[in-house]
């Protein structure tokens, strides 16, 4: 196994099925078309990134193989992988990365539209700059979740995603003796699961660093609705 090795695991649900918590707000061409966008705008921070060897994105979603395919992205189904749901499918997929030879992985998610490469090289340089074994995550702005997460393949990490998962990530690394550093980046801690995400995401600074997201919510008129109803 190469040491220096990373891949980045992008785990994306059927475009069609995700982001629920916005359906009152958006229906489902609207979710489909913003999944799309922030799926896009992801990958392309990942894409040539000096510090990622390569990215593995699973989805059971033909368009996931299509984004794959334009950033140069290997696939795999989560049929192919045996695995069903999130949490599953990461724990599976980092096992893959292992038996292909890879050290480390960057579990990172489709909705964080704001990540921009900087980001990502400071999350893989402080892990790599930790005593190891280690996990080093983002978590979002609100602290619970962890966003963007990198740890060693070969680690008995048992991943815990959802509403409280840094809490879960560090009570894992307490249970096995490894360190766990949690960071807070301005990007990666915006990601898009309910209405207030978004009107978040559209006051950012950085919001126009999102090409395809901030096009996508101008072209849908969603950015004009969602900030009529904030000065109603």
């Amino acid at each position: 196994m190469n040491d220096s090795t990373i891949w980045a695991l992008l785990p994306l649900k059927e475009f069609a099925s995700a982001k629920q918590r916005l359906s009152g707000l958006l229906g489902p061409e609207l979710r489909v078309g913003l999944l799309d966008a922030m799926a896009n705008d992801v990958l392309q921070a990942l894409s040539g990134h000096p510090d990622i060897d390569g990215t593995l994105v699973v989805s059971n979603d033909p368009r996931a193989r299509a984004l794959a395919l334009r950033y140069g992205a290997d696939f795999i189904s989560e049929s192919e992988l045996g695995a069903q749901g999130l949490n599953p499918v990461v724990q599976a997929g980092v096992v893959r990365l292992a038996q292909r030879g890879i050290a480390e992985a960057l579990i990172i998610h489709g909705d964080l539209p704001l990540v921009i490469p900087a980001e990502i090289s400071q999350l893989i340089q402080h892990h790599r700059h930790t005593a190891q074994p280690a996990i080093t995550l983002a978590t979002d702005r609100h602290g619970t979740g962890s966003n963007g997460l990198v740890c060693s393949t070969g680690s008995a990490l048992n991943f815990g995603y959802g509403a409280t998962s840094c809490r879960w990530h560090q009570h894992q690394a307490q249970s096995l003796g490894m360190t766990c550093s949690v960071l807070n980046l301005p990007g990666m801690s915006c990601d898009i699961d309910a209405p207030d995400d978004l009107l978040a995401f559209l006051s950012h600074p950085n919001a126009a660093a999102a090409v395809h997201t901030r096009a996508y919510m101008s072209a849908s008129g969603l950015a004009r609705q969602l900030l009529a109803q904030e000065d109603a």
